[in-house]
């Protein structure tokens, strides 16, 4: 069997309902979402399991419901598929700190600490502004930068060839929104978002994750890891630290996470959490990419 990698997807992906099975099929899942509630000190599998939604939406609370999430399923997959296939990890956004705990720059209960931390500064820098985001398809990356600097808002994720999503203050947004067809040929579409995410109006949360993570220490990576920021192999600790805390207000460069791990020799991934985000973005990236989900008991684990 070929080199595997383990991708994780970013906030957005969150539903009722999410991780259930796999409590009720697999003892580790349910040992972890036990762990996790007694260290965040709510019942995080009956949020996840019966919501509400809009509860499960805030970022205090969907980043740990989302990181457990994605841990469980990463464990069970190397449990069942063995450990020594996976070679490679990395993560879309609040999904970059699953892949470093995978990883083991960090344990698990630490990678709770630190999501339940990262959501809570986050959510608190949305209140302090009033931000927005916007989705662009089938534009340029040249011609998206002209849009940027046009309407003063900032390119927050390259997801892949045509699909680029933007960040600002809510008005700047709306402007950007209804001149981007002319100066990008491209389609948009307004993000339901609490906020700015990936943009210099998270600067606050970024400065308060910065102080929070200055204790904690950080390990070498058992397996290679990517970061979001820069879009390439990561491995020292300490660079590890600075790129997530730069993370929160620099834009995802997740087109070339994918592109980093195909020339290490990676295309085949297993999606660990909910949905297909990542799996749908790999099929527009590159043809070579097979991306299986998995986060429920029943997904497909023959890659």
């Amino acid at each position: 069997m070929e080199a595997v990698g383990l991708i994780f997807p970013g906030q957005g992906t969150q539903m009722v309902g999410m991780g259930r099975s796999l409590v009720e099929h697999y003892e580790i899942a349910a040992k972890l979402f036990r762990k996790a509630s007694d260290i965040l000190e709510y019942d995080l599998q009956q949020l996840c399991f019966e919501g509400s939604i809009e509860k499960l939406t805030e970022s205090c609370y969907c980043q740990p419901a989302l990181f457990v999430h994605q841990f469980a399923a990463a464990k069970i997959l190397q449990e069942c598929v063995g450990q020594s296939q996976f070679k490679l990890a990395m993560g879309l956004s609040i999904g970059e700190v699953t892949a470093l705990a995978i990883a083991g720059v960090f344990d698990f209960e630490t990678g709770v600490k630190i999501v339940q931390k990262r959501g809570s500064f986050i959510q608190d820098a949305c209140a302090m502004t009033c931000g927005g985001m916007m989705s662009i398809l089938g534009a340029t990356v040249d011609s998206v930068k002209k849009l940027c600097n046009l309407c003063g808002v900032e390119m927050s994720n390259i997801n892949g060839p045509g699909q680029i999503v933007l960040s600002g203050e809510r008005d700047k947004i709306r402007y950007a929104n209804e001149v981007a067809a002319s100066v990008t040929g491209g389609k948009t579409m307004t993000l339901n978002v609490a906020g700015a995410f990936h943009s210099s109006l998270m600067e606050p949360a970024r400065n308060y994750f910065a102080e929070f993570l200055q204790k904690i220490p950080f390990k070498a990576p058992k397996m290679k890891v990517v970061s979001n920021v820069t879009g390439k192999l990561v491995s020292d600790p300490k660079q590890i630290k600075t790129l997530l805390i730069q993370q929160i207000v620099s834009p995802v460069y997740w087109w070339d996470c994918m592109n980093t791990a195909k020339n290490e020799n990676i295309t085949h991934f297993y999606q660990c959490g909910a949905g297909k985000t990542l799996v749908n973005m790999a099929k527009r990236i590159d043809s070579a990419f097979q991306v299986l989900p998995f986060g429920e008991y029943g997904d497909r684990t023959d890659l």
